[in-house]
């Protein structure tokens, strides 16, 4: 794989091209800026609405956008230039698996594009071949993350950033369609440390999650006990004086404005709903250690 300094010198590179940062926004989940439509000619009008369409999971824009560009029917002795565009043809593909959209005029282009790894790549998107050895798995893994995460298996994720890994020429690709789902498909594996399925980390992350996140449920629970409580216990108090409730009553809005601030200062400087959580936590025998990485990670 390339180095750091690299990959951020060439992310930071296609910031000055709309329809790369577009694309690559896209693979990190952040929302596009779409240039205005005035600016824009009809194909990138198109590119920039079905991005937005997915991102919003609008199937009524997508829809929109996709029937406008399948009136062109181009044939493979006269392909039109947008068949061979990688970022839309990807982008169109995603669409239409993502909202069940018939699948027949972007199979037709895909079929006239020029033969490579990557159209090779994208026939099998259509297909459902995910895992065929001919794919480019980063495209591939790139698909499944936005469509369906569940098909992503521990056997391609590792197959997947070894081949990755192993292509210290990736910035020579002259493909950046490419070089971005490579780069993003890196990161992402990077980021989810993932361990073998049915394994004991496995298992324990997925209980801690739902534990942690119960347990909070559960300090809320005795946060409000305690709270009522004191409420109880302030109704029983002895009987004040004629002359003490005279003055309690002529001025309880000072009482109540200072109870609020009192208890607003209390939760916000001593936390008391964190220590509560925390003590929670370790009633139930929650190590320490954890809870204090918990707190770090919020």
């Amino acid at each position: 794989m390339v180095s750091i300094e690299n990959k951020l010198s060439y992310l930071h590179s296609i910031d000055e091209n709309p329809i790369l940062s577009a694309f690559n926004q896209l693979l990190i989940g952040k929302v596009i800026s779409q240039p205005i439509d005035s600016d824009l000619n009809e194909a990138d009008e198109i590119y920039f609405g079905i991005i937005s369409a997915i991102q919003a999971n609008d199937k009524i824009a997508f829809e929109r956008y996709y029937n406008k560009k399948s009136k062109s029917n181009p044939s493979k002795e006269s392909p039109a230039p947008f068949v061979n565009n990688d970022f839309l043809i990807f982008s169109i593909i995603l669409g239409v698996s993502k909202f069940k959209i018939e699948k027949a005029w972007i199979i037709n282009i895909v079929s006239i594009r020029s033969q490579n790894a990557i159209t090779t790549t994208l026939n099998n998107l259509l297909a459902e071949n995910y895992y065929s050895t001919s794919n480019l798995p980063e495209v591939v893994y790139m698909f499944l993350l936005h469509i369906n995460q569940g098909l992503i298996t521990n056997n391609f994720l590792n197959s997947t950033f070894k081949r990755i890994n192993e292509n210290t020429a990736l910035l020579d690709n002259k493909s950046d369609f490419q070089k971005l789902c490579a780069i993003h498909t890196y990161n992402s594996i990077i980021q989810l440390k993932e361990a073998p399925e049915g394994s004991e980390i496995q298992l324990f992350k997925s209980f801690n999650s739902r534990f942690v996140k119960r347990m909070k449920i559960l300090s809320w629970v005795l946060l409000a006990v305690v709270f009522i409580g004191l409420i109880y216990g302030l109704l029983n108090l002895p009987i004040y004086s004629p002359k003490a409730i005279q003055i309690i009553d002529q001025y309880d809005y000072i009482f109540t404005i200072l109870g609020i601030l009192g208890f607003t200062f209390l939760d916000n400087q001593i936390g008391f709903r964190r220590k509560m959580h925390a003590l929670t936590m370790r009633l139930f025998g929650y190590p320490k250690g954890l809870i204090k990485n918990n707190k770090e990670n919020k």
